[in-house]
């Protein structure tokens, strides 16, 4: 892959990285539909099943994503009844997010989802093989995200 033949082919890692992440959401797509949940809220849930209480920028940075593009998220999902944004504190312009009930309830039915599609994309991957690709994704994301 150091051949600079590949650096702008369907060939580089980023044209392959983008196709993954493309067919990984595809298929949560589709497997979110008769819940009625969109892939931005599925992702968001998945962030507070693993914390609630943060602010929405930190949720937004964790999910590395702009503030702006989340807020209509966060509505969304307030709406539906699956979470609830409060004020803490002195600052009264932060809002932390927490989940509700329905939110939480949510988790049982819809985080299998997330497993199977990793299941179904490393199938008859070797175990080792598949860590070893998960190194180095982190380490490229590292590299790029490096200031």
């Amino acid at each position: 892959m150091t051949n600079p033949a590949y650096a702008l082919t369907d060939r580089s890692l980023s044209f392959l990285v983008r196709q993954a992440h493309r067919a990984f959401v595809a298929r949560l797509a589709d497997r979110l539909v008769p819940h009625h949940i969109s892939v931005a809220e599925w992702a968001v849930l998945r962030m507070l099943w693993q914390e609630e209480g943060l602010t929405q920028v930190a949720l937004a940075d964790r999910m590395r994503v702009r503030k702006a593009s989340l807020t209509p998220v966060l509505s969304t999902l307030e709406r539906k009844g699956f979470l609830r944004r409060t004020q803490r504190g002195e600052d009264l312009r932060k809002y932390h997010v927490f989940l509700t009930r329905h939110g939480r309830e949510l988790e049982t039915a819809l985080l299998p989802i997330g497993a199977a599609i990793n299941r179904r994309a490393l199938a008859g991957i070797n175990p080792q093989d598949a860590g070893l690709a998960v190194r180095l994704l982190e380490k490229v994301i590292a590299n790029l995200e490096a200031q």
